[in-house]
C-alpha cells in the first residue's frame, strides 16, 4: 500500500508551536552536554539533528491513549509527550551523582519511560523494543482498542535480527503499530540503509525526510490514521543528519529548515525568536538548578553508606 499526504498542511500557529518544541529540545539537550562535560553525568546520546523527525512525529501521538516505546536519543519524543525539562535532568542525575561519574564514565543506553502516558522504559538490547510494540499492538488489536503502539528506533537497529522479526510478526497480524526509524544520513551510517526489497510483505513503507517537519507531521499524522483503521503496520524511515553541540548548524538542521517555513509565509520576527528563546532557556535553567539541587538532597552521605555497610 503506498503511503501519500492527504492530511492538510501545517497552520502558522502549528508551525510555530513545532518549533518551540524543537527549540526546547535542542536547549534540553545542549545542558545535558554540559553536565556531561563537568563531569555530573556519565552518559549522554545527543539527538541534535533528529529534532523534527522526533517532535514531529511525537505531535501526532495521543498520549495516555497510544502506547510509545521510545529509544535512548528519543530527548524530542519525551518531550513533546509530557515530559518536563526537570524530570529529564533527573532522570538523568538520579543514578549519576558525580562520585559515581568519576568511577563509571559511560553508561549503556538512557532508560527513557513515562508511565502515566503509556511511554514504555526502553530495554538495554537494541531493537528489542520492536517485538514490544508488537506485542503490545497485538493485545489492542485483541481488544479491540483504537490504541496504536510506536516504536522508535535508530540506525544500528535495522541490522539486529528482533527488527525484521517484530516487522513480519507485525505484518502477518495486521497489526496497529507504528515503527519510526531515525537513520542517520551520514557516510558511516549508510550500511543501516533500508531497502523495499528486504521488508516483509504487508508492511506499508515511506521514506521521510526526517529535517522537514512539515513532512513527518503529516506522514506521521496518515500512517496513524491508516493504522487505526486497520491496515496494518506502517514503517517510516526517517532520514536525518546527526549533529553535535560543538559543530556548526548543518543546511539541514531542522531548527534552519522550520525558520525557513516561517520566514516563507511572513510568520518569523526576529523579536519574537529572541523572547522565546530567552524564555525558554530561562524556563531549562531553572529546571536544571531545581534537579541539581533535589539530586544533592536525595544522594546519601558517603558515611551513613559506609556505617550501614552499604
Amino acid at each position: 500500500m503506498e503511503l501519500a499526504i492527504t492530511q492538510p498542511l501545517l497552520s502558522t500557529t502549528q508551525l510555530r508551536d513545532l518549533y518551540q518544541r524543537m527549540l526546547l529540545t535542542r536547549l534540553v539537550d545542549d545542558y545535558c552536554w554540559r553536565l556531561h562535560q563537568s563531569g555530573r553525568i556519565g552518559f549522554v546520546a545527543s539527538c541534535r539533528g533528529h529534532e523534527a523527525a522526533q517532535v514531529g512525529s511525537a505531535a501526532c501521538i495521543r498520549p495516555s491513549i497510544d502506547f510509545t516505546l521510545p529509544y535512548y536519543r528519543d530527548l524530542g519524543v519525551v518531550l513533546t509527550l509530557g515530559m518536563t525539562p526537570y524530570e529529564v535532568f533527573r532522570t538523568y542525575l538520579q543514578g549519576w551523582p558525580s562520585r559515581l561519574a568519576e568511577a563509571h564514565p559511560s553508561r549503556p543506553i538512557q532508560h527513557w519511560g513515562y508511565h502515566k502516558h503509556n511511554m514504555i522504559s526502553g530495554p538495554v538490547p537494541v531493537a528489542t523494543q520492536i517485538l514490544h510494540a508488537a506485542g503490545i499492538a497485538f493485545a489492542c488489536k485483541l481488544r479491540k482498542s483504537s490504541a496504536v503502539a510506536i516504536a522508535y528506533c535508530g540506525d544500528g537497529a535495522t541490522a539486529e535480527p528482533d527488527f525484521l522479526e517484530g516487522l513480519t510478526f507485525a505484518a502477518q497480524q495486521r497489526l496497529p503499530v507504528l515503527f519510526i526509524c531515525e537513520q542517520d544520513c551520514s557516510l558511516e551510517a549508510q550500511v543501516f540503509r533500508l531497502t523495499p526489497a528486504s521488508l516483509p510483505p504487508g508492511l506499508t513503507y515511506r521514506c521521510v525526510d526526517g529535517s522537514d517537519i512539515r513532512e513527518v507531521y503529516a506522514f506521521t499524522s496518515e500512517a496513524l490514521e491508516l493504522a487505526r483503521a486497520g491496515q496494518g503496520p506502517i514503517l517510516l524511515e526517517m532520514l536525518v543528519t546527526r549533529g553535535s553541540p560543538w559543530q556548526a548548524e548543518a543546511e539541514c538542521d531542522p531548527l534552519s529548515h522550520c525558520r525557513r517555513l516561517l520566514e516563507q509565509s511572513g510568520s518569523w520576527t526576529e523579536s519574537w525568536h529572541r523572547q522565546l528563546q530567552e524564555r525558554l532557556r530561562a524556563e531549562v535553567e531553572q529546571a536544571l538548578e531545581d534537579a541539581l539541587r533535589d539530586s544533592r538532597q536525595g544522594e546519601p552521605d558517603p558515611e551513613s553508606r559506609h556505617h550501614k555497610g552499604v
